[in-house]
């Protein structure tokens, strides 16, 4: 269909839509997908539901990359790791291999949501943002995990005594560096790819685990 005839159907046509949307990690509307002990809410970050209804926003929640590559929503691909202290000395070959594996399923989820996003653009609505998660190996925009750390910490976990406080202080908090999760960094290079800018921004799950509110996402205004 021309644009030209678009226009015109959406003038004859005009409806409540707000033409802005936003793309949001899946776990901020679903913590049911987050690893174990990892989940500060029941169902989804009310904050962010509450400031894009606010502003008026629609919410394209994206794929877990983690559900897809690591084993389905119980992540069963990893949960071996945990307590076994013998993986401190895994084969170097098969971490790679790993990483290899978990690049190339990202890469397909980061170029289909990047052709939503292109989607929405072109159909001459605004993606406002994409809202990642922070100390996440793989949607961290501003922090993530440091793997291998990640992984020798959860090799030397006692499951017999293991609690969730002790666990994200320990492993989740003790690995956060400075950095991009790789599922971030696939799809910012995916969209770049296509010559589009949208701010990438970082909710605070360090924050969210201590109980405090999700701090405002610095949306941008309409139009600018």
């Amino acid at each position: 269909m021309k644009g030209s005839r678009l226009d015109t159907l959406r003038e004859r046509l005009r409806d409540e839509r707000g033409g802005r949307v936003l793309f949001v990690s899946h776990c901020l509307l679903n913590e049911n997908v987050r690893y174990q002990g990892g989940a500060g809410r029941r169902g989804a970050v009310d904050e962010i539901v509450d400031e894009c209804r606010m502003r008026g926003l629609g919410i394209c929640q994206m794929p877990c990359p983690e559900q897809r590559a690591w084993g389905g929503v119980g992540k069963r691909f990893t949960t071996p790791i945990y307590g076994r202290r013998p993986l401190r000395s895994v084969a170097p070959g098969m971490w790679r291999l790993f990483q290899l594996y978990t690049r190339a399923v990202y890469g397909r989820i980061a170029s289909s949501v990047a052709a939503d996003i292109a989607d929405y653009v072109r159909s001459g609505l605004e993606v406002v943002g994409v809202v990642g998660v922070g100390a996440s190996p793989s949607c961290g925009v501003h922090t993530t995990l440091q793997m291998e750390r990640t992984v020798q910490a959860l090799a030397r976990c006692e499951l017999s005594t293991l609690d969730r406080e002790t666990f994200n202080r320990e492993v989740i908090a003790g690995s956060v560096v400075a950095g991009e999760g790789l599922f971030v960094r696939a799809l910012r290079s995916a969209i770049r790819r296509r010559g589009i800018d949208v701010p990438l921004l970082e909710h605070d799950l360090i924050a969210e685990l201590s109980g405090r509110p999700a701090a405002p996402l610095g949306l941008r205004s309409s139009g600018s």
